[in-house]
């Protein structure tokens, strides 16, 4: 191609015939969808013909400002280092054009020679929109330290020895923001400038807070929210000054600011959560369960909404660090469902609780989730879990032929799972004593075994407590059985594991824990409806055996001291009452699963005994 000077005018007129259809999709004058697709393939292509011909120094302001244009359309079409290249080529054919030369195409290096070469020259405002490029990619990929080291080399013409502030050299930072009426941009220096300035702030308050430095964070998002910015960024400053202030333990200044973020953008999902989070800090459940109800309402609001965009840069694009998505993760909406419905269960809020928990397992159908594999997201638990939650929720919700129902689908489909017999030996014993090798009690395969194990066990549990409750006492007595079968299935052999701990796992001894406690309450519902029965010596039995795996029920020592009252064992009882009566209920205290505490939370009238008993002792002692 032979070049004239009426191709230069032409070029110019196609650089800004781009720029004014994107103008005009920008403002919503242009309803095209894919107007950038179509401003970013023929940007790219008057790039290539420049590209084509050797540079000059009469055409790089042209050149100049079409590779800048380039490199804010390439968003989100070209990855970062493509475009970094892109914007090297321009660089070297730049110097190039002047008659310099630099020996290495380092960034740095080449920084260096180009500001030494133009920083005082007409191409200065050109040239420093490719700067803004520059630190615009490295801010992409959350290079906070080579931000710092270009910034250096511009406000000082070269390298400090001294330490630097970033802060403070972006604060000083003087570049040429003038425009050229000539040639148009897709977006202005003074815009681009501002908002790199309050995004890597914002990304060096985020990296003091994860050296959980939360006072230095706390300066950077000061300043971030002294400069103009988005309601999106100023929304996303207020949850970050939230956050810190949180870890410095000043949850109300937390929550301050978390109303804060909301009221400037409701869209802040963030802010929400983080607020669920304080409440429960502070214990106040009535707050964190109208915060998660907010969260779940914007987040599905959110999700029915095809997002959009005209912004050429967002502030999302330029914080795509993996700290800035974990700063600002929200849970999934089948997460916040799950969340709330175990809170209001929880806190007594059962009909709304039940109600969630029927949301979510319908979902679970609608989705075709197995039952069995893993749930949505690291922190969601297993389904078969949700799935008892909800059984217990029904339960206190006394609507005991849905509880059947949900948990005889946990029974079926953990079926096939469940091992004949799985016993435990824990290695340290197998070392002292040299035995065979033991499967390890940690071990994921056995980990998930026990699983299956309480899994099923539990729904038998619920099943049984619930035909308790409808006055069933044989199938009750039947259910209590299946359970207990169940749970006898895992054995460990050293019988002082919870106290020596010998190889085992904080995972492996919470789940022990779960075992036995189901254990016991199988014996002890079993006992009780053998009581019911007047078949007292199996229900003697049964209560023994479920205060001896786990001790400090108050409920079982209450029948307990019934059954051996109504054995005619009236000493016996009296000094039982004595011991019991007055303790607390250490079982309240072992942190056991939700669907584990029906029998817990079921009250029980123990009056007419503590009457008998206090009679009988007052009789004795006279």
């Amino acid at each position: 191609m032979s070049f004239t000077p009426a191709l230069v005018d032409r070029w110019i007129e196609e650089n800004n015939a781009i720029i004014v259809r994107w103008k005009q999709y920008e403002r919503g004058l242009q309803p095209m969808h894919d107007v950038r697709t179509r401003c970013y393939s023929e940007v790219v292509k008057l790039l290539q013909k420049m590209e084509g011909i050797p540079a000059a120094t009469e055409r790089l302001k042209l050149e100049m400002t079409v590779s800048y244009n380039t490199s804010l359309f390439s968003l989100g079409f070209t990855h970062p280092s493509d475009i970094e290249k892109n914007l090297t080529r321009t660089l070297l054919r730049v110097l190039g054009a002047a008659g310099s030369q630099v020996q290495s195409s380092g960034p740095f290096k080449l920084w260096q020679v180009v500001l030494q070469t133009f920083d005082t020259s007409v191409y200065a405002p050109y040239l420093h929109k490719l700067l803004l490029v520059q630190w615009m990619l490295w801010l992409m990929e959350a290079q906070l330290e080579r931000i710092v080291a270009l910034l250096t080399q511009t406000n000082h013409k070269g390298e400090l020895l001294a330490p630097v502030n970033l802060q403070t050299e972006i604060r000083n930072l003087a570049l040429s923001m003038e425009e050229d009426s000539l040639l148009m941009v897709a977006m202005s220096a003074r815009d681009l400038k501002d908002l790199l300035h309050i995004c890597t702030v914002i990304a060096h308050g985020v990296e003091q807070m994860s050296k959980e430095n939360y006072s230095e964070a706390l300066e950077a998002f000061q300043e971030a929210k002294d400069r103009p910015s988005p309601r999106r960024l100023v929304a996303q400053i207020h949850t970050l000054t939230g956050q810190s202030l949180s870890k410095l333990d000043q949850p109300h200044c937390a929550l301050h600011f978390y109303r804060k973020a909301v009221e400037v953008d409701f869209s802040c999902h963030s802010a929400i959560y983080q607020g669920a989070l304080v409440f429960r800090q502070l214990g106040n459940p009535k707050a964190e369960i109208e915060a998660l109800r907010l969260l779940y309402s914007a987040v599905q609001r959110q999700s029915d909404k095809c997002p959009s965009s005209a912004l050429l840069v967002s502030p999302d694009l330029l914080q795509s660090g993996e700290h800035i998505t974990f700063i600002n993760r929200v849970p999934s909406p089948s997460l916040i469902l799950y969340t709330l419905a175990h809170a209001c269960v929880l806190n007594d809020s059962i009909s709304d609780g039940v109600e969630y928990y029927l949301d979510l397992l319908a979902s679970f159908q609608l989705d075709s989730k197995d039952l069995v594999p893993t749930g949505v997201g690291t922190s969601f638990p297993r389904i078969p879990v949700v799935y008892l939650e909800a059984a217990f929720a029904l339960f206190k919700a006394q609507k005991y032929r849905d509880v059947l129902v949900i948990c005889e689908e946990v029974i079926t489909s953990t079926l096939d799972f469940i091992p004949e017999r799985l016993v435990l030996e824990l290695p340290m014993e197998n070392q002292l004593t040299g035995g065979p090798t033991a499967v390890s009690p940690a071990s994921d395969a056995v980990l998930e075994n026990v699983d299956f194990v309480i899994w099923a066990g539990a729904a038998h549990l619920l099943q049984a407590q619930t035909h308790w409750k409808l006055k069933d006492t044989k199938e009750a007595i039947t259910n209590f059985t299946r359970a207990i079968i169940q749970m006898v299935k895992v054995f460990i052999k050293q019988k002082e594991w919870k106290q020596k701990n010998l190889g085992n796992t904080e995972e492996m001894v919470k789940r022990m824990l779960t075992l036995e406690a189901a254990k016991a309450q199988s014996l002890a519902g079993r006992g009780l409806c053998f009581l019911e029965k007047g078949q007292l010596k199996e229900a003697l039995r049964d209560l023994h055996l479920s205060l001896q795996i786990f001790p400090g029920c108050r409920k079982t020592e209450m029948w307990l001291t019934e059954v051996l009252w109504r054995l005619d064992r009236r000493e016996e009882a009296s000094v039982h009452w004595r011991e019991s009566y007055n303790t607390t209920d250490t079982t309240k205290s072992k942190n056991l699963p939700l669907y584990l505490q029906a029998w817990q939370d079921d009250s029980e009238d123990f009056s007419g005994l503590k009457k008998k008993i206090e009679e009988h002792i007052q009789a004795s002692n006279v």
